[in-house]
């Protein structure tokens, strides 16, 4: 079975790379920051999602295409339990090692344990709310698209030095 997805917030990883100035105990830190501020936006966006009925899109939810539900019931039960999921999306893993360590993510050795780690973290982060809250949340890899540009553009306008 293929999950629903009902939405995705991206963490800038060089942006976090970025603020840190190289230290990884800063690194860690402002991590872990900017992970509490998705995972409030993504519980944003669960607060939102749980109050819609069936009505708002009778298609999706009661003829079939995600659901079979009666009219006018409300979706909130399949926003847990599996059936649906919510990402927490990451952008730049190789920018930030590259900025961190000063190699790509592909080579041996500390670039590519510190890589691992981030994707590790990524993925506790995601296990932790779920267990707390009953929600699928998954990592997702969000692709380059305009967006992520212009968040590159000000990643480096806010950052005097990239190296």
């Amino acid at each position: 079975m293929v999950a629903l997805i009902f939405g995705v917030v991206t963490i800038n990883l060089p942006d976090v790379a970025l603020s840190s100035g190289k230290d990884m105990d800063e690194f860690w830190r402002i991590f872990d920051e900017r992970l509490e501020l998705c995972h409030k936006a993504l519980q944003a966006r669960y607060q939102r999602m749980s109050i819609i009925t069936s009505d708002a899109a009778p298609l999706l939810w009661q003829n079939g295409a995600f659901a079979r539900l009666d009219k006018g019931e409300n979706i909130k039960p399949l926003l847990h339990g599996g059936y649906c999921t919510i990402s927490l999306g990451y952008a730049g893993l190789y920018e930030c090692v590259k900025y961190m360590t000063g190699e790509s993510h592909t080579v041996e050795g500390e670039p590519k344990e510190f890589g691992l780690a981030v994707m590790q973290h990524l993925n506790d982060a995601c296990a932790k709310w779920k267990a707390e809250e009953d929600i699928d949340y998954s990592v997702y890899g969000t692709p380059k698209i305009k967006k992520l540009d212009s968040m590159g553009a000000y990643t480096v306008m806010c950052n005097e030095k990239v190296a």
